[in-house]
């Protein structure tokens, strides 16, 4: 397995090995291994560090260690390819969810233990009154009988879904994101007046974007209206197969094939148009989309200044009107696409290649420390 890159690099987020911004998707680095020891779940990236999970429940990151920004200890600012980060900062457990926000990183274990590192002076680590820099464990704050099924954070708050379908939530709440009453919510908070058990969520800038099973389409939009992101939302999403939302706007893919987007477009954000018939898969970055297709082929569209929507921007930097197509052969001849993700102007894809061996039994390596 291969995890490409390309986008914004100041600080290293992309894992390159370097700290230039890339139009040209190149292969992600690591700092101790030569190759990933399992599948990738999942890529989140925040304002300018970015976390990888693993199907075998290991985190690595990239980007930004300045003081707690990443939620890494170091003695450099940043680090330009992936490490992975020690399970003793989790208690030695396993990790299955994971989140990125502006500067913090959100960590739910698979024994649904919670942790909250790097900074925000909006209460996104949910640990408490006035606590703006600091890491640790959250105290459980749902029913002892649920499990966290869903974590999202947008930039500066965070949601999750418990499997019963209720959603707690804490961070910046000014805008009512975070339901009432409005305001910053130190501590994590359930959202009520919710009217349909949840079961995914996904945060933008100033919204919180809350849905229901694909067989009823219910959805809920909380928070500002700026975009008209609320007032443009269909009444439903029957059958839908997959959902993202970027600082502004909303995108659904519906089992009939059709793509719905709505909300902030002055850089493109919503595509060109409805299309139908080939998206498989959705990622959704600060201002700009990713789309897997059934060809394989990766499509782009938004804002693109960085080369995170790839080559071919116009005068503003904006792929607005059309989408850029890249194509599998820029991944290995022998490459298949099977996931990708999108961060504050940073795009990640992740494929398989046909002559994958299992990797051998890997040497003991150092691990990065969360502070």
């Amino acid at each position: 397995m291969t995890l490409y890159a390309f986008g914004s690099n100041g600080c290293g987020q992309l894992g390159i090995g370097d700290t230039e911004d890339t139009c040209i998707p190149q292969s992600c680095k690591l700092l101790e291994e030569q190759r990933w020891p399992s599948p990738i779940r999942a890529v989140k990236g925040g304002g300018s560090h970015t976390l990888v999970l693993l199907e075998s429940g290991e985190l690595y990151t990239s980007g930004s260690l300045f003081g707690p920004r990443a939620g890494l200890s170091s003695s450099a600012k940043s680090i330009s390819k992936f490490s992975r980060v020690s399970s003793d900062q989790f208690g030695g457990s396993k990790v299955k969810l994971c989140s990125a926000l502006w500067e913090a990183s959100i960590i739910v274990t698979v024994d649904d233990e919670v942790y909250a590192f790097g900074s925000g002076a909006k209460g996104e680590l949910g640990l408490g009154k006035e606590t703006a820099s600091h890491s640790g464990k959250l105290e459980k704050f749902w029913p002892q009988e649920e499990q966290i099924v869903d974590l999202s954070s947008g930039m500066s708050h965070t949601v999750v879904v418990l499997s019963n379908g209720d959603v707690y939530g804490w961070g910046n709440g000014r805008k009512g994101q975070l339901g009432d009453p409005a305001g910053i919510i130190w501590e994590p908070r359930k959202i009520q007046k919710v009217a349909f058990e949840v079961v995914r969520a996904t945060c933008g800038r100033e919204f919180s974007y809350l849905v229901g099973t694909p067989k009823d389409g219910n959805h809920v939009i909380l928070g500002s209206d700026k975009f008209s992101i609320r007032s443009a939302a269909p009444a439903a999403i029957p059958g839908w197969r997959d959902l993202g939302a970027s600082w502004g706007s909303i995108f659904v893919i519906s089992g009939s094939d059709n793509f719905l987007a709505w909300g902030r477009n002055d850089h493109g954000q919503t595509g060109p148009g409805r299309h139908s018939g080939s998206f498989v898969q959705i990622a959704t970055g600060s201002e700009h989309v990713l789309v897997l297709t059934k060809g394989g082929d990766i499509i782009a569209w938004g804002w693109g200044e960085h080369g995170n929507c790839g080559p071919g921007v116009d005068s503003q930097g904006d792929v607005k009107g059309w989408w850029n197509t890249m194509h599998p052969y820029r991944f290995g001849k022998s490459s298949k696409a099977v996931g990708i993700a999108a961060g504050c102007a940073t795009s990640f894809v992740w494929t398989e290649d046909a002559f994958d061996q299992p990797p051998q039994d890997s040497k003991e390596v150092s691990e990065t420390k969360l502070t």
